[in-house]
């Protein structure tokens, strides 16, 4: 058997047969279910598009690398992190930087790309919001103008300084939140729009009431469980709200 055949693939591996737009996520083994529900709410919403996740530890890569409905790459990052880490956490700040790298070689390649953290939930197709007149649309929330758990951002000139200078901002450890809204104000030429927050829900609006998301008004496009720290409290709170849509044996 040729060994090449065990050779984890990799984001560089697969860029040659990405189309444009890519959603992306990271994670590791410790959010395996958290995944899980991720993927399967994109599945019920029906949306055909190429989905990357990127995998920070062998254990997650392996779970996921045959599966044909999405491409499952292992981290170029040399560390392997796989329990879940305390937030805030070098650990967990680490995991969280290294998004930037995923999307930045993404929008090079002229890929427009999805980010959005695992813990976010489909209940309607998102890119009808996307349109030509902004080279990103960013998720709001309180505390910060812009969360960067989730952000739609085209393959443009403007977009590559703002996710250039993002990344070099992180190496000064300021926190990532506070990175991105700086480069996103900072960044001359960006064209930002903010995605409304009726439509594109952090935890801090959408948990105020158990009411189910079928029963809303306006019905939600895409719901982010912050404001919950960890797997379990997350788990726990989708499933308050009918949004946990996975059993717990399912592993993929």
């Amino acid at each position: 058997m040729s060994i090449a055949l065990h050779k984890k693939q990799t984001l560089e591996d697969i860029l040659p047969f990405l189309t444009s737009p890519v959603v992306i996520t990271t994670a590791n083994f410790g959010y395996l279910q958290i995944v899980n529900n991720f993927l399967k709410s994109i599945e019920k919403v029906g949306v055909n598009v190429s989905i990357v996740l990127v995998c920070e530890d062998d254990l997650l890569y392996n779970h996921f690398h045959n599966r044909k409905d999405i491409n499952a790459v292992i981290t170029e990052f040399t560390t392997n992190i796989t329990q879940v880490q305390k937030f805030r956490s070098s650990a967990f700040n680490e995991i969280v930087n290294r998004r930037i790298s995923h999307v930045l070689r993404l929008i090079k390649n002229g890929l427009d790309t999805f980010y959005l953290d695992s813990d976010t939930i489909w209940l309607q197709n998102p890119f009808p919001y996307f349109d030509e007149e902004a080279d990103l649309f960013a998720q709001q929330e309180n505390g910060q103008p812009y969360c960067s758990g989730m952000f739609f951002i085209r393959a443009t000139n403007a977009s590559i300084r703002m996710i250039s200078y993002w990344k070099a901002l992180d190496k000064h450890k300021y926190t990532n939140q506070y990175s991105y809204n700086k480069a996103i104000k900072e960044t001359i030429g960006l064209r930002v729009k903010g995605l409304p927050t009726n439509k594109f829900v952090g935890g801090e609006i959408y948990f105020k009431n158990l009411t189910p998301w079928s029963e809303r008004n306006p019905v939600p496009v895409i719901v982010h469980a912050t404001w919950r720290l960890g797997p379990e409290s997350k788990i726990k709170q989708l499933q308050k709200c009918g949004l946990w849509l996975v059993n717990g044996t399912e592993i993929g």
